[in-house]
């Protein structure tokens, strides 16, 4: 299952945790540091280095930077106030929505579009159009958006899959997710949400939107966790999150829908080996397919704490390393997602937040069941 297609009613969107989910510290602007004049970035927040001695494959990679953090970022935790804070921050646009989509099947959330467009304001939507067998359609929310007048625009074509699932407000905040706009997401899944309010990361996010929805091929320095690989000029999304588990001295807490990539797996096992806490939490509905269940053997001929969980749907793609950094994204870890898919993430030092979704994490382990 690459995305969730189940659809059922989202829950009534209840305001007092709208209010919560709503909270001031969510849409807080942030300080950032643009790119140096040789393109490269320089460091926001803590540099993470893992210190590792040469020879234990958990070294950064010769002449890498250290891992640049994003200032100004909160993660809200799903299943909770099904989606009632997202379809808010969609309602509230003052100027634009620029949304990028995998899958798009809420009808609150075309009507909340199609509204904004009505009433005046700039709202473009690309939209994923080829999906698996059984994987979704795309194409009822494109028939609709287009009769409200709203730009919706298929995803470009070179990439497997656009599995991004990205919204720009007002040229203002960046909501970058693991859920999809359907109907059972916010209800069912285990997601992630984060509200990303640093300035570098929205130009970044309005120009990659714009090549996407203007089908133009392009690459840029920058600190966000991009897919296809050649889509960040710093770093791979695949080097992203192997430096992120590298970084690991003390604790890593992995969960994620889908787990197959070789460097990734590779990853984990090496921290586990170096005596890192080890947590691991994937999804129960695709520990079946052939390349996840060679990576699920290694991970256990290693002896790495692994668990596996189908209520709520782990659809998650989170890692937190230390408590202390955090990835949140669109990105499985598999090598169609690393290599070939546009995904987007965002890797934030903010100390409440690690807290936060590893106690979920935590919690998903713990009522997980061994494999």
């Amino acid at each position: 299952m690459v995305g969730d297609v189940r659809q059922r009613s989202w829950f009534p969107f209840a305001l007092a945790a709208l209010a919560a989910a709503c909270s001031s510290a969510e849409f807080k602007p942030a300080s950032f540091h643009p790119p140096n004049g040789d393109g490269t970035l320089e460091p926001v927040g803590d540099e993470a280095d893992t210190g590792a001695p040469p020879g234990t494959g958990r070294e950064p990679e010769p002449g890498s930077p250290p891992l640049a953090m994003s200032s100004g970022v909160t993660i809200q935790v799903q299943p909770t106030d099904s989606g009632a804070a997202l379809l808010s921050a969609i309602r509230g646009a003052k100027k634009s929505v620029h949304m990028t989509m995998y899958l798009l099947t809420n009808d609150a959330v075309i009507d909340a579009l199609g509204d904004l467009k009505a009433a005046g304001k700039d709202v473009k939507i690309v939209l994923n159009q080829t999906f698996p067998s059984n994987g979704g359609d795309n194409e009822p929310a494109y028939t609709a958006l287009t009769k409200r007048g709203v730009a919706v625009h298929w995803a470009p074509p070179g990439y497997s899959f656009t599995h991004a699932k990205t919204i720009i407000v007002d040229s203002a905040l960046a909501i970058i997710m693991t859920m999809n706009l359907t109907y059972s997401s916010a209800k069912t899944n285990r997601e992630y949400i984060a509200t990303d309010t640093d300035p570098q990361d929205i130009v970044d996010l309005e120009n990659i939107f714009d090549a996407d929805f203007t089908n133009k091929a392009f690459s840029l320095p920058t600190k966000l966790v991009l897919s296809p690989a050649t889509a960040n000029t710093v770093r791979s999304s695949r080097s992203h999150i192997k430096a992120l588990i590298d970084s690991a001295q003390k604790s890593l807490d992995v969960e994620v829908q889908s787990l197959s990539d070789p460097t990734v797996v590779d990853a984990i096992i090496l921290a586990h080996q170096a005596k890192v806490d080890v947590r691991v939490v994937v999804d129960g509905d695709t520990s079946t397919t052939p390349a996840q269940l060679d990576a699920i053997a290694k991970l256990k001929q290693n002896g790495v704490p692994l668990r596996t969980r189908k209520n709520p749907d782990m659809h998650a793609k989170a890692i937190v390393a230390d408590e202390e950094r955090t990835f949140v994204g669109s990105h499985n870890m598999t090598m169609t997602a690393l290599d070939q898919n546009r995904e987007i993430g965002v890797l934030t030092d903010a100390k409440a937040e690690a807290t936060k979704v590893r106690q979920i994490i935590a919690e998903d382990f713990a009522k997980g069941s061994p494999l």
